[in-house]
């Protein structure tokens, strides 16, 4: 995560943000090989079809293999397509995930599809909330995230865009979009 901004930072970027501000995305990472770090951050939050891991087993299993298998293995989740959903916006400069509350960086992941969030929710159904430790016990600190009241929209979006065949490089229109918002905030100096 960028240190630029301290979390009481976020907090006060992105409560004060309207929710047209915000977009619902779908990011697929660039077919870069992954750093350690990153690596490893997979492995603990894999999600894979059982025709990858099948394949991650046999690499593990095969005796001309076996010693390569954590190289080959790197190399195969760094040239997946892997895409997910993210509700995103822009402070500053940094484009930032709000619903996995970190900054998002776009030389490892670009922009496939996006949609206005005021699209599927607005401020009936949905806010930009502080959840605490004491609320939510799995999280560490006071954490800005979207809060909806129903998630079938989130849900539909994905499904319409998750499996799309096409994959053009939208992040730079994104950018262009939303830096172009008259009322995107900077952090307070």
């Amino acid at each position: 995560m960028i240190k630029k901004f301290s979390q009481e930072d976020l907090n006060k970027i992105l409560l004060s943000k309207q929710l047209n501000e915000l977009y619902l995305a779908v990011i697929e990472n660039r077919q870069e090989l992954l750093t350690d770090e990153e690596y490893e951050e997979i492995l603990k939050n894999r999600k894979t079809n059982g025709k990858v891991e099948e394949l991650f087993d046999k690499i593990k299993t095969n005796q001309n293999l076996k010693k390569y298998s954590q190289e080959l293995t790197k190399v195969i989740l760094s040239l997946s397509q892997v895409r997910h959903v993210a509700i995103l916006t822009l402070i500053d400069d940094e484009v930032y995930d709000v619903g996995g509350a970190k900054f998002v960086d776009l030389k490892r992941n670009k922009i496939i599809n996006y949609d206005n969030f005021t699209k599927y929710y607005n401020k009936t159904n949905a806010r930009v909330r502080i959840f605490t430790p004491r609320e939510e016990p799995q999280i560490k600190e006071n954490t800005a995230l979207i809060d909806v009241d129903d998630l079938s929209n989130y849900q539909s979006y994905e499904n319409m865009h998750i499996h799309q065949e096409q994959s053009d490089d939208l992040t730079s229109q994104f950018l262009g979009e939303i830096k172009g918002k008259t009322y995107t905030l900077i952090k307070q100096q």
